[in-house]
Formats: C-alpha cells, structure tokens, sequence
C-alpha cells in the first residue's frame, strides 16, 4: 500500500455561472434544452478563456491559463503544503486528455517548468487520453516504483482544460433530445438531419457540463497517512464500450480549425453506473478490503461524469444522493463542472477527515472504470 502524503489542486482565475453561460446562448436554445441544462448538477466551473460565454457565441477565444500551467500550479502547491524536501520525489506521473500540444508530453512540461523544484533525473510517466479514471491507473504506476524505491516519493498529477475544446454554438437554434425524437417520429426531419441535431444538442450540453483544473497527489510509503487499498480496473464489458465516448484528432467544425473534437452516445450513462458499479463490487470482494459492503464505507467519491450519471450510479450501490457518503461527488460536480481525470483527485484534496474507508471510482473513455478503498494503514 502507498500512502497519500499531500494533495493540491488549481484553477484558472476565469469562473462562470451556467446561469451566465445559458443567458448567453439563451435565443438559441429550447426550454427543454434549458431545462436539460439546468439538471446536469453544474452551478459552475472555471475557464482557461476569460472570455467563454463569448467563445460560445463564435468570437475568438482569449486565454488566460492552460493545461500544462494548472498542472505546474497544483505541482508547486502541493509540494509546498508538504513541507519536504523535493529531491525525495523519484517519480512524476502525469495524465491529461487535453494537452496543449501533441508532444512534449505533460510530464515533459511540467519538468520544463519546475526547475529548481524537481530533480532532472526522477522518472517521468505521461499518460495522455486515458480518460476519466485514469487516476487510479496513474496511483499504481506509482505504487509499482515505489515498491522498487521505498525510500522515495512519487506524484500523481491530472490537469484538464476542457472548455477551449468545446465547439462554438453558431446555429440559429438547439433542441431537447426527446424534442428531436418528436420531430423525426412527426416526419418533419430525415434520418440524416437526426443525427445532426442530436450531435449538435450533445455539444450544448457539452459546453455546460465540462470544467478546467488540476489537482496534484504526492504519495509515498509513509505510515499515519490514508493509504491507497486494492484497486479494481473493467475495461470494455462489451465490444461496441469502446466507442461510448470517442475524440477525433482534427474536428470538421468550421470553427475548431482542426482541433480535436469530444463525442459522447446516449447510452454512456447507463453504461457508466454499470462499469463503476461492478468495480466497486470486485473491491468490496477483495481479501485485503478493510469492509465487505458498501455500508460500511465511510465516503464515496464518485466520478463527476453528471449528475444522471451520479443519481444512476448511486441507484445501483443502494445510496441515497442526498447521503453524506456522496455529498463530496455532487459538490465537485456543482462547483467545478465535469473534470474528467482531476473529479476524484479534487474530491480527495478537498477531504478533511477521515472517519473510516473511502471509495473512490472512476470511469470514462475506453470505456474503462477503476476503483479502489482507501482507509489509514
């Protein structure tokens, strides 16, 4: 078991209100787009554009942050809250599905922005489109080393910057989903027109469900400290999982000028609260779990993919939503939006207490959930 020494997170300074977002767009769009809208459990999230709800409407975005500088930010902070000598750190590993460029990786830019911080020789581990419970993956990968290297510490660092990667909404109107599915069943749109319609709802939706940020986990060997338990990985139950969720390296949207472009089915909530239910199962089933049912955990920290999927996933593990267990997940979800790779991190660095085990689940592109307990040693 490794154990979590620190942890940090960091935000670009530009925050909106969904309330500010959908005033924006608010002629464009249907009130049962709005009323959809209003349920995904978001009240805000912050931005790397100064300028989002403009961004929205087709003018150029303006930045003020990237992914890479929330990824130093929370690097920094967190190393600073510890307190300790950085030259212990022989590991970074760090995870992002929206990486500035191509290459350097994120861990390579994160080094070129830490000297005098970290040391030039530790390992570097990039683990870029991995998807949202990447987390947990990038938690082993530092549980591998330090089992090699128990002497040393390692850190775990997810940083996203979602929002410049949303599509601009430049038609003239938006529809609900089930409003769609009226107007094909009425014959007043072809197959064709359907499907353009749905995608172009998913990218409303899109825009008012995605947040940026970053969150840092410095973790190490170290008793007295809540330490990571066994860990549970479900990757592609069935063989059309994997194109749930899907980005396409140059998008066609006139406005992307080919970058790439984020696409999600129907189906994803459902299929998410099962993969994220059965890993937590398969965790609860392991011999090295502290507890046996879910019951018996003290907090659940659940992937903030939204709040359909939250209230499906809960449903399945017989939580009530407005429980204590998962009152962390709906508020990183109100706060800061779908972070994708950084939701359980942030949920981890904003944890105060530590009462009993905690869950913590993960599930996205791939499609792929991990879980895992955590629990003092």
């Amino acid at each position: 078991m490794i154990n979590l020494l620190s942890a940090a997170t960091a935000v670009p300074k530009n925050v909106f209100k969904t309330t500010e977002l959908v005033a924006s767009v608010m002629h464009k769009l249907s009130p049962e787009l709005i009323n959809t809208i209003s349920n995904l459990g978001v009240d805000q999230r912050y931005s790397t554009l100064e300028n989002y709800p403009d961004f929205l409407r087709g003018k150029p975005r303006m930045s003020t942050s990237s992914t890479t500088q929330l990824g130093v930010a929370a690097t920094k902070r967190c190393i600073k809250e510890w307190g300790g000598d950085p030259n212990r750190i022989g590991l970074l590993v760090a995870a992002t599905n929206t990486p500035d460029q191509m290459l350097p990786c994120l861990a390579s830019e994160i080094m070129g922005k830490t000297h005098g911080l970290l040391s030039r020789s530790l390992r570097t581990v990039s683990m870029q489109a991995q998807g949202c419970s990447v987390l947990l993956k990038s938690i082993e990968v530092a549980q591998w080393y330090l089992v090699a290297n128990p002497e040393k510490l390692a850190i775990v660092v997810m940083s996203e910057s979602h929002t410049p990667y949303v599509a601009p909404l430049l038609r003239d109107e938006y529809f609900g989903y089930r409003e769609i599915v009226r107007l094909k069943r009425e014959n007043r749109i072809d197959g064709e027109r359907f499907e353009q319609q749905r995608l172009d709802t998913t990218f409303v939706i899109q825009s008012m469900l995605f947040g940026d940020g970053a969150v840092a986990l410095l973790v190490g060997t170290e008793e007295g400290k809540p330490a990571f338990g066994p860990i549970s990985h479900l990757t592609n139950d069935q063989p059309n999982d994997m194109n749930l969720l899907t980005m396409v390296s140059n998008s066609s949207h006139p406005f992307l000028q080919g970058r790439p472009q984020y696409f999600m089915k129907p189906s994803v909530p459902n299929r998410g609260a099962h993969y994220a239910v059965t890993t937590v199962k398969n965790v609860l089933q392991h011999p090295d779990s502290p507890v046996s049912d879910i019951g018996d955990v003290d907090d659940c920290l659940i992937h903030t993919g939204s709040k359909k999927i939250l209230d499906g996933v809960c449903s399945q593990l017989a939580l009530h939503p407005e429980s204590r267990k998962v009152h962390n997940s709906y508020k990183v979800l109100e706060q800061y939006g779908n972070l994708s790779s950084a939701s359980t991190g942030f949920m981890l660095a904003e944890k105060n207490e530590w009462c009993g085990p905690t869950m913590v689940v993960g599930f996205g592109v791939g499609f792929t959930a991990s879980a895992g307990i955590m629990n003092f040693n």
